[in-house]
């Protein structure tokens, strides 16, 4: 599938903005995580272009499944899975494995486990960011993150999986994903 192709297929199924740009910044996380273990750990066969669709799609049938979030990523598997190589649907059902219980195992399933979390923190980060999300900082995210009455829906435990899965210490995997996402800040709406 092209990013074309999985773009469409997207906006085709989802039609909240916030929930497009959520879309968004998990795509773009993925691809620099993707360049990260091809670049810094040396790791062979790497497709980028997988990573980024796998984050692109992830939560592509949450409008139709989110009063059953068991169903959430089973109904898009059922419906479209045969338009996605094995590996980047097995990353899709897995990130919801408290409901599917589809284990991650691969690279980029725990990538995009660990990340989806994590951009819905940095968003709610830079709403509250004076500068907004182009000149956040590392430092305030990880304050943010130690606060727990802060952003309460993103999984603290699920981002920092990020350490024991993907051997990335917390702090640079927050650096890798909000790097990726102010690469992409004017598409994810904000406009400093």
């Amino acid at each position: 599938m092209t990013r074309e192709e999985a773009f469409n297929l997207l906006t085709s199924l989802i039609r909240n903005p916030s929930l497009i740009k959520h879309h968004l910044a998990c795509e773009e996380v993925m691809k620099a995580l993707a360049n990260y273990f091809k670049e810094k750990r040396n790791v062979t066969g790497i497709d980028e272009n997988k990573w980024a669709i796998a984050g692109l799609l992830h939560d592509a049938d949450y409008d139709i499944t989110r009063f059953a979030p068991e169903k959430h990523t089973i109904f898009f598997a059922e419906k479209y899975g045969k338009m996605l190589d094995p590996d980047v649907l097995h990353a899709i059902k897995a990130h919801n494995v408290h409901n599917t219980k589809i284990e991650p195992k691969s690279q980029m399933d725990w990538s995009l486990y660990c990340c989806d979390e994590l951009t819905g923190l940095i968003i709610a980060c830079a709403m509250v960011y004076p500068r907004g999300l182009a000149y956040l900082s590392v430092d305030f995210v990880m304050e943010k993150f130690d606060e727990r009455n802060f952003a309460k829906g993103a999984d603290r435990k699920q981002i920092r999986m990020c350490e024991e899965k993907l051997g990335i210490p917390l702090k640079e995997f927050i650096e890798i994903a909000l790097s990726a996402m102010q690469n992409i800040s004017l598409q994810l709406g904000f406009f400093v």
